[in-house]
């Protein structure tokens, strides 16, 4: 099978040398650690309490290690992408690249295949230590299969939203402040509207809240909304997402049209199958 060669040639640059497997390391240490003091302060009180090991709190360590995952694939991700085209041109070697035989298509698959591989690595890598959490029951596997199927739709609408901008202007940094305004929008605007819906909807006679079809029509673009479902499902659990499934809890007793994290990955899908083409367009444009 013959593999694209902007992906081989990008992948042969950074995997080479110490670098990566450095950051792989320091990556897995740090996560091993949160395991560990999260495991600690149980087992601390355990030694002076008659109380027996809590399961939750494995729950709870897995919730805040896919959450501080998320947040690093939306924060890494747009770093590499935003500069894929923008930094060829800077660097004065794109026109270079479309005289070769590479179609505008390939070059932007490969550079968005490039940038998610690298953020994969290190989610797949981690999977033992998320892992952890099955001696204590609680999470299925899956549920860890639909988590990293999430991770990937987040981070190919993610890519593709970098990459999009990063064709359409010519300067790096006016490519990452648009890209990481998008993100902004996507996870905190969308949250801001919901709440001005909110206020202007509401009967404080009769406390009317939104159903939950209401609060999804609002949010079905919001990775973190998507995300809180996954984990804690309609009901919450008093975790780092308390704010979303608070949210989540608007539309207790109304079954939504379609699960939140559905929705999702739905529309990070559609985001892609248009800006990936629209991408080449552009860079097919003199």
């Amino acid at each position: 099978m013959k593999i694209n060669p902007v992906i081989e040639k990008e992948l042969r640059i950074k995997m080479r040398g110490w670098r990566s497997p450095a950051l792989l390391a320091v990556y897995l240490a740090i996560l091993g650690l949160v395991i560990f003091f999260g495991f600690f302060e149980n087992i601390f009180d355990i030694g002076y309490s008659f109380r027996t090991f809590n399961p939750r709190t494995a729950y709870n360590v897995y919730n805040a290690l896919a959450s501080f995952q998320l947040v690093l694939l939306t924060l890494i991700v747009p770093a590499v992408t935003a500069g894929a085209i923008s930094g060829e041109r800077e660097r004065q070697t794109l026109d270079l690249m479309l005289c070769t035989n590479f179609s505008p298509l390939s070059i932007i698959i490969g550079k968005i295949a490039v940038s998610i591989a690298q953020i994969m690595l290190l989610i797949v890598a981690s999977m033992p230590i998320l892992g952890t959490v099955f001696l204590f029951g609680g999470v299925r596997i899956t549920d860890l299969l639909l988590l990293i199927a999430y991770y990937l739709a987040t981070a190919l609408m993610v890519a593709s939203i970098g990459i999009f901008f990063s064709t359409l202007f010519k300067k790096t940094s006016v490519a990452n402040i648009l890209t990481y305004l998008t993100l902004m929008f996507l996870h905190f605007g969308t949250l801001v509207l919901f709440a001005f819906y909110v206020r202007v909807t509401m009967d404080p006679v009769n406390f009317t809240r939104p159903t939950f079809n209401e609060a999804l029509a609002f949010l079905f673009a919001n990775p973190m909304f998507g995300f809180s479902y996954l984990l804690e499902g309609p009901s919450g659990g008093g975790t780092i997402l308390s704010l979303f499934t608070m949210v989540l809890s608007y539309g207790a007793g109304n079954a939504p049209v379609v699960p939140p994290w559905v929705a999702n990955m739905i529309f990070d899908v559609v985001v892609a199958a248009v800006l990936i083409p629209l991408s080449a367009r552009l860079l097919r444009r003199p």
